[in-house]
């Protein structure tokens, strides 16, 4: 009697090998690849769990000349969807939306704060080791002051650092420190209107961080594999269409986002 082993893969139960196997598909936004596994009887699979189409590329092995049956590799590639793309796509979105309000609310003089040194006593300290910086209603930047006995290092600090900020001792705690916001100027709403658009940017085509464009090629890349395990053209054809109209689609949203927050900007 042949022994037959038996192998989980990604939830499906695979009886069996007469040749080495491997499994490649593309799962979210990443792609996987399972460990290479044998046994001497032909493989049978079965499913345990509904799952998407699948088909079998078979390459060669290049270490003979000769064809032959036991140096074949089978190849599974799982059908891609489209809807992996757009889910993506939203995230990066969900994000740009916080970036670009932060930006509109000037967490870059937040930033700006935390890595002041403030001389207290004989030696200086980081701000944000002596009290957390935040923003109050778009009007006031406030610093809570952890220690009591800080807080005129922390004002004089902040004044002497040239930052046009003005603190301010909140009349009903003492440990906070009021900053008024100055209204905006043509030219700090123009370098705000700069910052969106470097954001915007960014999401569209960096690749160095996320983007629509890595997202765009991650799901051809999966289209690309599926055309090696022989999928129909026609299927391959309307995934690429697919994709291409979701790429279009959140490059359009970009587009609209980044007007509306320059209009935005440039009327507050």
């Amino acid at each position: 009697m042949s022994v037959r082993a038996a192998v989980m893969l990604r939830g499906h139960l695979v009886v069996g090998t007469g040749t080495p196997r491997r499994v490649l598909g593309y799962r979210g936004t990443d792609f996987f690849r399972e460990q290479t596994y044998t046994s001497p009887s032909p493989f049978r699979q079965f499913s345990i769990t509904p799952v998407a189409q699948k088909k079998k590329a078979v390459k060669s092995s290049k270490s003979s000349k000769h064809y032959d049956d036991d140096e074949q590799e089978d190849i599974e590639v799982v059908v891609y969807n489209p809807q992996s793309f757009k889910s993506s796509c939203d995230e990066i979105l969900t994000d740009l939306k916080s970036q670009i309000q932060e930006a509109r609310m000037g967490r870059g003089d937040l930033k700006t704060l935390n890595s002041l040194k403030v001389q207290v006593g004989k030696q200086k300290i980081v701000l944000e080791n002596l009290g957390q910086v935040s923003i109050r209603s778009g009007r006031h930047i406030v610093v809570s002051v952890y220690d009591p006995e800080t807080v005129k290092a922390v004002s004089a600090g902040i004044l002497s650092a040239n930052l046009n900020m003005n603190p301010q001792i909140d009349p009903s705690n003492p440990q906070i420190l009021l900053i008024p916001i100055p209204p905006p100027t043509r030219e700090s709403r123009e370098t705000t209107v700069k910052s969106v658009k470097s954001l915007i940017d960014s999401a569209q085509k960096s690749v160095q961080n996320r983007s629509i464009h890595q997202e765009r090629t991650k799901a051809m890349a999966a289209v690309k594999l599926m055309k090696q395990a022989s999928y129909s053209k026609d299927m391959t054809m309307k995934l690429e269409s697919q994709i291409e109209k979701i790429n279009k689609e959140y490059l359009t949203k970009l587009s609209k986002m980044q007007d509306e927050a320059t209009q935005a900007i440039m009327r507050s």
